[in-house]
């Protein structure tokens, strides 16, 4: 993309001869024979450097730069002071009182104004890039926490002390908590030892510690449990370290889970006895235009699917939406679909709904997914 340049002299001919100067590849050069026509095209256009003649009828240099400097979209310009006044200390100081990054001085030396130029365009490339960066990480950023959201595990950050740094949705509705009960306290609050609900689990002598402080993952052999609205709870837990660029250990990322009945799997009963049950828990389905969640899967055929939700949606409302699988299907770990809706009512808690959708034109990929979804719950 072409660097704007703003050129700005009352006479024509000087113009011609800064054009002369400075035209070049990857650059712009836009000419102004007045103030007022100069703050004009700063304020509609965006440029890399604006090169100023102090000496101009009606409004001089001096005064264009301090109303450039004024305004939030021309106050970071450089401007290089072009003139033919006396060099004395008083006229140079008073143009970077004005807002002056360098200045010139009649005749032009050409080397000297290609120099100057040039070393502002790289600066002006590198803030441009480095904007884009920002942006970029900031996009990424966001991505991350809306994908975060809509997982259907819980997850919990946690630094080396054990107090939580972050947590998703999940894990606020898997421990009974809000958000603010659980960032900024203890692991230790929220897990027990044991199922009376007494012992509390020690962050500094426990295993998971250990293991990620070593660089390990770890996962819990032994049940550890919570108190939620439903009670005590039995969970899974996962954990990884987050190390540093250095190698060194700053924190750990656990995933939870509540744990499966234990005489369920002993007996080796097909856990698509509860299916509804657990996919309520594990499938979030969320909006993929604003990572939004919208509601918890509750039912799924080859034509549609029913969903738990927190707000009402209007018969016929088409919505581009994506799911996080619990687990990698077909080579994926998220699949993505149109659905429209069909029907949505209201549940007997004030601001809770279930609603129908229905598949737009499945690709097959998706379709693999949902056909194994449903051969699997």
């Amino acid at each position: 993309m072409k660097q704007n340049i703003l050129v700005v002299d009352d006479h024509r001919e000087n113009l011609i001869a800064l054009e002369a100067i400075l035209d070049g590849e990857g650059r712009n050069l836009v000419m102004a024979e007045s103030g007022n026509e100069a703050l004009g095209l700063a304020l509609k256009h965006d440029f890399a450097l604006v090169l100023l003649d102090v000496q101009m009828p009606e409004m001089d240099g001096f005064e264009v730069a301090e109303l450039m400097r004024k305004n939030k979209k021309t106050r970071h310009i450089p401007i290089i002071f072009v003139t033919a006044i006396s060099k004395e200390q008083k006229y140079v100081f008073k143009g970077y009182q004005c807002g002056a990054v360098d200045y010139l001085f009649k005749p032009i030396d050409q080397q000297i104004l290609e120099a100057k130029v040039t070393v502002f365009l790289e600066l002006d490339r590198q803030r441009r890039k480095l904007q884009q960066a920002v942006v970029q990480m900031k996009r990424l950023k966001d991505e991350n926490e809306r994908l975060l959201h809509a997982l259907g595990e819980a997850v919990i950050g946690s630094d080396t002390q054990g107090r939580i740094t972050f947590c998703n949705e999940a894990a606020c509705a898997l421990t009974g908590r809000h958000r603010d009960e659980l960032v900024g306290n203890d692991m230790a609050e929220i897990l027990l030892n044991d199922d009376t609900g007494r012992a509390r689990w020690a962050w500094q002598d426990s295993p998971v510690l250990a293991a990620c402080q070593n660089g390990e993952d770890w996962h819990n052999e032994h049940s550890l449990y919570t108190n939620s609205h439903e009670g005590l709870i039995a969970l899974s837990l996962r954990a990884n370290p987050i190390l540093n660029d250095s190698g060194d250990f700053t924190g750990l990322v656990t995933v939870i889970r509540q744990a499966r009945d234990e005489n369920e799997a002993d007996n080796g009963r097909d856990h698509r006895r509860h299916p509804r049950k657990k996919m309520f828990r594990e499938m979030v389905v969320f909006d993929r235009s604003t990572g939004g969640n919208v509601g918890r899967l509750m039912n799924l055929s080859e034509d549609g699917f029913k969903l738990f939700t927190r707000r009402e949606l209007a018969p016929g409302e088409t919505l581009q939406l994506g799911m996080v699988l619990p687990d990698q299907i077909a080579g994926v770990n998220t699949t993505s679909f149109d659905a429209r809706v069909i029907w949505c009512e209201s549940l007997d808690a004030p601001g809770e709904f279930q609603a129908g959708f229905q598949f737009l034109d499945l690709v097959r990929t998706s379709r693999d997914v949902i056909e194994t979804l449903m051969d699997k719950y």
